[in-house]
Parts: C-alpha cells; sequence; structure tokens
C-alpha cells in the first residue's frame, strides 16, 4: 500500500512541479529550535543525546522547498510568491516568506512531521508533511512502465530492502494549497 501511496504523491509533485515555478531568490531558511538549550547548530537533540538520553541520531541536514499555490488576481490557480508561513515540527520552527527553501535537520526515519501553515488577508491554507525514505521512493519510481506485475514486484523488493540505518530520509517539495 505504501509503494502506491509514494508512487501518488511523487507522480502529482512531478506534475505540479512541471508547471512554471518561481525562482527561489532568498538565502535558505534555518530552522529555530523549540528549546534552544537542548541544540548545537541544526541538531535540536544534541544536548539530551550528550547526557545519554535515548533521542534520535542526528544524520546532517535536509533542505525542504516550500511553495504555495491559490487564486492569484485575473489568473487561474497558480503559484503565489510573497505569502508568509510558519512551519512547526514540534521541535523546532520557521518563519518564512514562499517560495523558500528551509534547512532542517535529517533524524532519518525519526525525522518529525512538519506541518506549515501560510496566509494572507485573503487566503490561508495548511499541510502536514512527513518524512519519505527516498531511496525506496527511486526505486518505486523505476516501477513507472512495468505494468502491474512489475510494480508488484517492486514494490516487495523495496519492502525486502528497506534498511532504515542506511537509507535516505527526506521531505517531498511541499505545496500548500491557499483556498
Amino acid at each position: 500500500m505504501s509503494f502506491f501511496k509514494n508512487a501518488a504523491i511523487t507522480a502529482v509533485a512531478l506534475a505540479v512541479m512541471g508547471c512554471e515555478q518561481a525562482e527561489i531568490t532568498q538565502p535558505p531558511i534555518n530552522i529555530i529550535p523549540n528549546v534552544q538549550a537542548d541544540a548545537v547548530g541544526l541538531d535540536v537533540y544534541a544536548r539530551p543525546r550528550s547526557r545519554g538520553n535515548p533521542v534520535p541520531a542526528f544524520r546532517g541536514q535536509n533542505t525542504v522547498q516550500i511553495r504555495t499555490w491559490g487564486d492569484a488576481e485575473g489568473k487561474a490557480r497558480s503559484e503565489l510568491t510573497g505569502v508568509a508561513c510558519n512551519l512547526d515540527s514540534g521541535v523546532y520552527r520557521a518563519q518564512f516568506i514562499t517560495p523558500a527553501n528551509v534547512i532542517v535537520p535529517d533524524y532519518g526515519p525519526s525525522s518529525p512531521a512538519l506541518f506549515v501553515r501560510c496566509t494572507t488577508p485573503d487566503q490561508s491554507g495548511s499541510v502536514t508533511a512527513s518524512i519519505v525514505n527516498m531511496t525506496a521512493q527511486q526505486r518505486s519510481q523505476s516501477a513507472a512502465g512495468t505494468g502491474l506485475l512489475g510494480a508488484i514486484i517492486i514494490g516487495a523488493v523495496n519492502e525486502a530492502n528497506r534498511d532504515n540505518l542506511n537509507d535516505d530520509f527526506g521531505y517531498n517539495p511541499i505545496i500548500v494549497q491557499m483556498r
């Protein structure tokens, strides 16, 4: 089931991303840890980990692209720029204007879900994005065009080869639909 869900999400993201996109002109946005005393750089669990607490292993950083789509003046739905947004993971947060790249800590499969809320005077929208096994997603994309049997086989291979310690994890581009 997760294979088909990932494939559908990827197809939608690729279809939307295939449209003309606004250029991201601002520098990447860094997160702000909710508990500053526990953090060292991007690693929001650094100090608890150094004290021996069972917290997720820090693997580095990921960059998450965030865009907003909605009703533009005199146009059909399209990408909106200059929209104020807040990101909250429960352990860190960020404020930014779309489109943006946000730098987040990488905790592999233990990375938190990201809740993004964006608002304008006329529209608002929110979305929650979960961490994705990018290694499995890349294998799943190779199933396109193989037919149902090929997709089932590749899905089974994905499950058999899942390795949470070594697989790459990240977030797909986030698109907030404004209404």
